[in-house]
C-alpha cells in the first residue's frame, strides 16, 4: 500500500522487544521478591543458630554484606562514565 511505512519485520521486531522487556520486568519482580524472601528466611536462621548474645552483631554483618554485594551489583550493571 502506498504511504505505509510499516513494514512485517518492523513490527515483528518490535513485537519481540516488547515481549523480552515484559519477560525481564517478570524476571526480575521474581528475582526481588526471592531476594526478600532469603534476606527476611536469613535473619531468622541467624536468630535459631546465634546465641542471642550475638544474633544482633551477626544480623548487622550480614545486612552490611547485602549492601556491599548489591552496591558492587549495581556499579557493574551502570555504564561506565570514563
Amino acid at each position: 500500500m502506498p504511504g505505509k511505512d510499516n513494514k512485517p519485520e518492523n513490527n515483528d521486531a518490535s513485537v519481540k522487544k516488547l515481549v523480552n522487556a515484559v519477560v525481564l520486568i517478570v524476571l526480575l519482580a521474581l528475582i526481588f521478591i526471592a531476594l526478600f524472601s532469603f534476606f527476611f528466611n536469613m535473619q531468622e536462621a541467624i536468630i535459631a543458630i546465634f546465641h542471642p548474645k550475638y544474633q544482633a552483631l551477626m544480623q548487622a554483618l550480614f545486612s552490611l554484606l547485602v549492601l556491599i554485594i548489591g552496591i558492587y551489583m549495581i556499579r557493574l550493571l551502570l555504564p561506565n562514565k570514563h
